[in-house]
């Protein structure tokens, strides 16, 4: 099983990935055969290569990421909210998801899900 300190380290490296644009440090948070579901409800992504151009085509925007509160963490999965900020055209948009990792015994992620919807996406000032 995973220590609660490790998959909240995870998740701290993925949002400092995030903030960096740094692909290759948010591909390395995941296990070859992991998926990823953003927004739940879609078609995973599935496996590196897909979870990779996913993340790829996520980056072309400069991102703010910041956590929202403390990380939820035991039993080998870890929860957590957070905003997303980017501009788009002209428009600033902020995101709210909360995103929930499953890990394998390896400490890496094997399954993302991200929660959000029509009403956790906000046109900002």
């Amino acid at each position: 099983m995973n220590t609660v300190e490790h998959m909240t380290a995870v998740v701290h490296r993925y949002v400092d990935a995030l903030n960096a644009s740094d692909l290759d440090g948010i591909v390395a948070l995941y296990a070859d055969d992991a998926t990823v579901e953003d927004p739940v409800g879609s078609e995973p992504q599935r496996g590196i290569a897909a979870i990779r151009a996913f993340y790829a085509n996520s980056l072309k925007l400069p991102l703010q990421v910041v956590l929202q509160g403390e990380v939820r963490a035991t039993v080998n999965e870890a929860a957590f909210a957070f905003t997303v900020s980017f501009e788009y055209q002209g428009r600033k948009t902020t995101v709210a998801p909360i995103d929930f990792f499953r890990f394998n015994e390896a400490g890496q992620i094997v399954s993302m899900r991200a929660l959000f919807g029509e009403k956790n996406i906000h046109a900002t000032a």
